[in-house]
This record gives C-alpha cells, sequence and structure tokens, in this order.
C-alpha cells in the first residue's frame, strides 16, 4: 500500500513538472479547460489524471478490504486485491513512465484515424422555373429572379436551409435533414421545377509536402516510382488500390505535393514523418491549401468563379477593405498601417472580430475567417483530426502572445 502511496505522489509531482494548471486547481478536480495556454504538452493532462484516478480507487479498496474483520476461513478466500493490481500493472507501468512523454504524440495520433466520425450526407434541392409555354420560345427557362428567392425563403421557414447557391438561373438549397429536403421538395414543386439529390460525402486524402527532390527526378510518375521503390511499407498498400499519386511538381524548386491514402499517411507519421528517395530521408509537412478570393477576399473560391458573390462588383482591397484592387492601394504603397482593415471581420456578425478589424488585413493567417476555413479543410481530410487540434491551439497560443484577442 506504501508504494502505491509513493507512485501517486510521483505522478502528482510529475503533473506539476510538466503542466501548469489556472488558480489552485489539484490534477484531481481540474479539468482540461482549466490548463494554462503556454502549456507545450497538453496531452499529457488525461494520461497524468487516470494514472492518479485509479491509482486512489486501488488505494481505496485496499483500504476498505484491510479495514474488515474477517475470519480465519473467509481470509484464505479473499483475493488479494495488492497484487491483482500490481500484476495487471506489471507490463505497462514501468515502459510507460519512461518513455510515456516521447511516445504519447504519435500514439495520439496513431489513433485519430480509428473512430473518426464520418462527413454528414448532403442534401440538395434544385430550383429552377417552369417552362413558359406562352412563351416566344418555350425552350428558354426563364431564371429565378430575386422576388422568387424571396418568395421561396418565405416558403422555406419551416424548412431550416443550411446553404443557397445560385448559378446559371438555377438556385440549389441545402439541407441537413432529410425530411427537411422532402418537405421543401413538397411545397416547391407546384410552382417550380425541382429536383433533389442525396450524396455520401468522403473526407479527402491528405496531401503532403516534399522539398529538395533530387535533380535526376524530373516527371510526377518518376517521383512516384522511387517512393514506392524506396519505401517498401507503401508498396503492398498501393496494390490494393489505395492511392499515391503526384498532385504538383516543380522541377525549378525541387517541389512536389503528393496525395496518399489515410493508411499510407499514418504509416508515414510513424516514420515520424520521413520518406525515403533515392540515399536520403526527406521530412514531409501536411498540405492545407486554402484557396482565397482576391476580388472579394472571401474564401473557398478564386477570383472570377462563378461563385464570387461580388464578381460583378468593384474588387476589394485585401490592405484597407477599399473598393479597388489590392495592387493599386495607396495605403499599402505608403505602408499607413493605421488604415489596415480586413474585410471579412468587417462583415462578420461577431462583435469581437468586428472589433479585431482594423488589427490585421484579409490575408493575415491569424484572421478569424483564414483559421476558420483552414480548420474545415483539416475536418473534410481523413486522418488530420489531431493536426487539427494541435493547429487551433498554436493559433490561439501565437494571439495571446502578440496580444491579439
Amino acid at each position: 500500500m506504501e508504494e502505491w502511496k509513493a507512485l501517486m505522489t510521483e505522478w502528482k509531482h510529475m503533473n506539476g513538472k510538466l503542466l501548469k494548471l489556472k488558480g489552485r486547481k489539484t490534477i484531481e478536480t481540474a479539468s482540461f479547460e482549466d490548463l494554462e495556454t503556454t502549456n507545450t504538452r497538453p496531452f499529457m493532462f488525461t494520461v497524468i489524471k487516470d494514472l492518479v484516478t485509479f491509482s486512489k480507487k486501488a488505494l481505496d479498496l485496499m483500504e476498505t478490504v484491510s479495514a474488515k474483520e474477517v475470519t480465519g476461513s473467509a481470509q484464505q478466500e479473499l483475493p488479494n486485491f495488492e497484487e491483482i493490481i500490481k500484476r495487471q500493472f506489471k507490463d505497462v507501468l514501468p515502459e510507460l513512465l519512461k518513455s510515456v512523454i516521447e511516445a504519447l504524440p504519435s500514439t495520439a495520433q496513431g489513433l485519430e484515424s480509428q473512430g473518426e466520425k464520418p462527413l454528414p450526407v448532403r442534401y440538395s434541392l434544385i430550383v429552377q422555373n417552369k417552362v413558359d409555354d406562352n412563351a416566344s420560345d418555350p425552350e428558354v427557362i426563364a431564371p429565378i429572379t430575386e422576388e422568387d428567392k424571396q418568395e421561396i425563403k418565405k416558403t422555406l421557414t419551416a424548412c431550416p436551409v443550411k446553404n443557397v447557391v445560385a448559378s446559371g438561373g438555377t438556385v440549389t438549397y441545402k439541407f441537413s435533414q432529410r425530411s427537411h429536403l422532402d418537405e421543401a421538395e413538397k411545397v416547391l414543386s407546384t410552382k417550380f421545377n425541382v429536383s433533389s439529390k442525396s450524396e455520401d460525402r468522403k473526407k479527402l486524402d491528405p496531401k503532403l509536402s516534399i522539398r529538395d527532390i533530387p535533380t535526376d527526378i524530373t516527371t510526377k510518375e518518376k517521383l512516384v516510382e522511387k517512393l514506392l521503390e524506396k519505401n517498401a511499407i507503401m508498396k503492398p498498400l498501393n496494390e490494393e488500390n489505395t492511392t499515391i499519386k503526384c498532385v504538383y511538381f516543380d522541377d525549378d524548386q525541387r517541389y512536389a505535393v503528393i496525395q496518399v491514402s489515410a493508411k499510407i499517411r499514418e504509416l508515414i507519421r510513424n516514420n515520424g514523418d520521413c520518406v525515403n528517395i533515392d540515399l536520403r530521408e526527406h521530412h514531409v509537412t501536411d498540405r492545407f491549401h486554402v484557396v482565397q478570393c482576391y476580388h472579394c477576399q472571401e474564401f473557398g473560391h478564386m477570383a472570377n468563379s462563378k461563385y464570387c458573390k461580388d464578381k460583378d462588383k468593384d474588387p476589394t482591397c485585401f490592405f484597407c477593405a477599399g473598393t479597388h484592387k489590392s495592387k493599386d492601394c495607396m495605403n499599402k504603397k505608403e505602408k499607413k498601417f493605421k488604415k489596415m482593415k480586413c474585410s471579412n471581420c468587417c462583415k462578420s456578425r461577431n462583435h469581437s472580430e468586428k472589433n479585431s478589424a482594423s488589427t490585421h488585413k484579409a490575408s493575415d493567417n491569424l484572421c478569424p475567417s483564414f483559421v476558420r476555413e483552414r480548420a474545415a479543410i483539416m475536418s473534410r481530410t481523413a486522418g488530420c483530426e489531431q493536426a487539427k487540434n494541435s493547429y487551433l491551439l498554436r493559433t490561439k497560443e501565437t494571439k495571446s502572445r502578440l496580444g491579439r484577442f
């Protein structure tokens, strides 16, 4: 029993060295939210708390058993709880206490692909006007007007719409539930031509960046061939129709982006995020490309795209949010940083984001809109949940250090 008390004291001492808690919280009473933002190993909190809690329960159990007065015959039948607990932990604790700090990051990341929540099913309703038999050209269908959109909006008050996309004279309404889609289709089919569809959304395959590629590799196909040749763990997975392909190759910069399956990404992660090419080991990094429109400065589409809501309006400057092209901005040229303003935060419904609009420009990688977009891409990528959590934590710490809340 004294050994268990000493172990529990050691774990508490270990927690004090590795983790900092807010106020006077202890490991038994604290939650994950009580961790200070300066902690470099927040993943240790859950493990240490579980060890302390289990030890406390073991001590309580042994004290309860030892306090009971039992007869000689009952004493023989009573199991030795202390020995049982020690036996269960004999093969686990020594190795855990020695290598938990080094092993835990890769272990946590290794488990992230297990039990990941699938993306929700997407339900869409495409709405267009019916053919007018009295029109001069019956084959021409009139586009959905603003008046039509307002009428549809009033009609769908009982059916929560998740998103609306207007394109080519039709409007697509997206719903999160099948029942909402069916109800909307029923009420709109009397006046409009409607067609519904539902699609299972699959997570994206991870993308990885590789730099300093050998000069003898000049094509995408050659790079994939070398990867399969020098990394034996990839080949059997690729033969099982598990993807590995090069999606971008820059011969001048010796830089490439490969797309792999979640299984192959996990193997590379367990190999220290390294792959072998020829006789050299190359470090790889996750590639999450955020697309930003340099016309309206919003995310998710490119300039002149049909998805740009402001493509027929004046451009928005990424530096001062003015109605001019970013390259013509005089505030940027004259380095008037007091005029700097983020157009996305100016349009935000969040009060704190609106107040912080003058602290950065629209292309800032700490902008809340940019952070949300990048986190959303991570959520849609298989096996990247842990990477997303780490990214959000690092972003929060950086903003706190710079005084940007």
